[in-house]
């Protein structure tokens, strides 16, 4: 179940601290992955999907598919910013490298 509680800019920041490659951007948080791999670039793109259904969290993804990188942005619209559930989405997003 999602933890939509949402996050002081306090907590924001010790969390981003924690969160390798993990930065602010207005009212999410994104990172964007470099993969060289097609083969891990599929594996990757499997990883999202799984973390997406696992957390009920869904994320913004780019995938530019000529620098291979792919970019996520995540917030939770229905409280109007960043939430527990962002982080442990990113948390889990993580876990593939």
């Amino acid at each position: 179940m999602e933890n939509k509680t949402r996050l002081s800019e306090e907590e924001i920041k010790n969390a981003l601290k924690e969160l390798e490659g993990w930065s602010r951007e207005f009212k999410c948080i994104t990172r964007r992955f470099y993969i060289e791999d097609w083969g891990e670039i599929t594996q990757f793109l499997k990883h999202i999907a799984k973390c997406v259904e696992e957390t009920n969290h869904h994320p913004d993804i780019i995938f530019h598919t000529a620098t291979k990188t792919i970019t996520i942005s995540t917030t939770t619209h229905s409280e109007g910013g960043i939430t527990q559930a962002d982080i442990d989405l990113a948390r889990k997003l993580n876990e593939f490298f």
